[in-house]
């Protein structure tokens, strides 16, 4: 009970810092999860920390990730991580041959229990985390695990394995989008007879199914054509997102299969309409027409008296911070992840200042209200200031002559055209 009480507490914390830091977050494919089986979910891992906090913003399902052993040593950070639903899986480097022994078997004993009760798991299968839009050859230790499951429940278990790809707009910046995809399952309980017969051979094919799904459904800039494909990425979220809504799944693959392979014609094409828009000073997302985020102006206006001075106080305290970690931590790996982590702490710090403040001079309730008023508005003010050189650059797409955005639209529709 406690540990449901802390869970709640961090994941409820997390979603402020995200708020300033994450633009939209989307989950396609939910209807590839088996309902009321056992889930696990083999995924890429391009942003650390940061990965597993994204997937726990799905509504409506509790996910157990596994993470690197190490980090769960000491008695603090192992309640901790198992309070935020964290289970600890041992590589060779983590700790002595004994102590991942020992761990890995009583995360395996966890696992099943799990399972047991039709939960879902959340493995990394890439085995390490590294900020690129690209996929890494898979670990077979996601097959391994599938299988040693069943095994224990002697081929019971209806375990499925769900392969999901997370793709960043971009790494170690604000207001990013994040789109999250789920592809069809893999029903463990099928390959029975297989697994008897030679279960190295089925892992091994487990691994090769996740790791062709997730090519499919991650955005790989990584190669040729590196900054086209980054600008094809930006065309198809512009595309795709638009307010209240969402294109399809299939239409959200199809394109990004087709980004994944372009052709120099179409490399040649992107280039053009890059040039094109540079020259005029606008941006994508004024050709495409993707409107801006008028709740959050509405709300960081609204709440004004409020908000500003926290936003203030805010943006000081996150560009000290930040700066800081850019240039104290080596490795880049970390660095959105400790952001999003440090500023979760300054959230709940300002948030009591903030409720103290208020409580001083006016009734609880209206102390609440405020200090709510003030903390999400003072995320909107965030996204606001961000989007203010959108703004000045819709001021020069307003005053822009009826043919040269007529040319900007052909332009940019026969490359939509390509990759839809």
């Amino acid at each position: 009970m406690v540990k449901d009480w802390v869970f709640h507490l961090i994941r409820n914390l997390l979603r402020l810092p995200l708020g300033g830091f994450v633009r939209k977050i989307h989950f396609d494919g939910l209807e590839n999860f088996p309902k009321g089986k056992p889930v696990l979910l083999a995924g890429n891992h391009p942003n650390s920390f940061l990965d597993g906090v994204i997937y726990q913003h799905m509504s409506g399902r509790k996910i157990y990730t596994l993470t690197r052993g190490d980090v769960f040593l000491k008695p603090l950070p192992n309640y901790l991580f198992r309070s935020m639903n964290l289970r600890p899986i041992f590589r060779a480097r983590d700790a002595n041959s004994e102590v991942a022994r020992k761990g890995n078997n009583k995360t395996m004993d966890e696992l099943y229990d799990l399972f047991k009760n039709n939960k879902t798991i959340l493995i990394f299968s890439e085995g390490s985390s590294y900020p690129e839009k690209s996929v890494r050859r898979l670990k077979k230790g996601t097959g391994h695990i599938a299988i040693d499951m069943i095994k224990r429940s002697d081929y019971q278990l209806d375990l499925h394995i769900v392969p999901t790809a997370v793709n960043y707009s971009s790494f170690g910046s604000l207001m990013q989008t994040i789109h999250v995809s789920f592809d069809k399952s893999i029903s463990v309980k099928d390959y029975k007879e297989a697994i008897k017969e030679d279960e190295k051979k089925v892992a091994e094919q487990f691994t090769n199914r996740i790791q062709e799904s997730l090519e499919k459904n991650v955005v790989i800039t990584k190669g040729d054509f590196t900054e086209e494909k980054e600008f094809l990425h930006e065309i198809i979220i512009n595309e795709n997102y638009r307010p209240f809504t969402f294109k399809s799944y299939d239409t959200w693959r199809l394109s990004i299969a087709k980004l994944n392979s372009i052709s120099e014609a179409t490399a040649s094409k992107v280039r053009q309409y890059m040039k094109s828009i540079s020259d005029f000073g606008v941006d994508d997302a004024h050709v495409g027409e993707r409107l801006f985020d008028a709740v959050s102006v509405f709300i960081a206006l609204f709440t004004f008296g409020v908000s500003l001075p926290t936003y203030l106080i805010w943006r000081v305290l996150w560009y000290f911070s930040m700066s800081l970690i850019d240039k104290k931590v080596k490795n880049i790996v970390f660095h959105d992840s400790l952001k999003v982590g440090l500023s979760m702490f300054l959230s709940l710090i300002l948030a009591i200042a903030i409720a103290v403040l208020f409580s001083n001079w006016v009734s609880p309730l209206w102390a609440t209200l405020l200090t709510l008023g003030s903390i999400y508005g003072g995320i909107c003010w965030f996204r606001l200031v961000e989007l203010m050189p959108y703004f000045w650059k819709q001021l020069k797409w307003f005053g822009m002559k009826k043919e040269d955005k007529n040319e900007l639209s052909q332009q940019r529709n026969t490359i939509v055209d390509i990759i839809s």
